[in-house]
C-alpha cells in the first residue's frame, strides 16, 4: 500500500516545492498539509486530486509510480518528466524527434 504523505514528499522534493508553497498552489490549508506530516490526519481524496492537479500529475502516476520495477536512475528520470508542464514536455518531445530518438 502507498504511504500517501510520503508520496507528496517525494513529489514536493521532485518539484523543489516547500509545504507552504504547496498550500499557495492547492488552495490547502498549510495547516492542514503539515497535520499529515505529524501523522494527525490523512489527505482526502480531493486534496490529492489538488495536489496532482497543482503538478500536473495524474492519479494513476501519483498512486502507481513504483509499481513497476524501475532503476532508480529511471524512477528518477519518469518523476522528472511528469514534473514538467505540458509546454516543455512538447518541447521535449520534438527536440528528441529531431535526435531521432523515436
Amino acid at each position: 500500500m502507498i504511504d500517501v504523505v510520503k508520496r507528496i514528499n517525494d513529489l514536493l522534493e521532485i518539484r523543489n516545492w516547500s509545504k507552504y508553497e504547496l498550500a499557495n498552489q492547492t488552495g490547502i490549508s498549510a495547516n492542514s498539509i503539515y497535520d499529515w506530516n505529524k501523522n494527525k490526519s490523512l489527505p482526502t481524496l480531493k486534496n490529492i486530486i489538488k495536489i496532482c492537479d497543482s503538478m500536473g500529475i495524474s492519479l494513476e502516476f501519483f498512486f502507481c509510480n513504483g509499481t513497476y520495477v524501475h532503476t532508480d536512475e529511471e524512477r528518477n528520470i519518469i518523476n522528472k518528466l511528469m514534473m514538467l508542464s505540458v509546454e516543455d514536455r512538447e518541447l521535449l518531445i520534438k527536440f528528441m524527434v529531431s535526435l531521432n530518438m523515436f
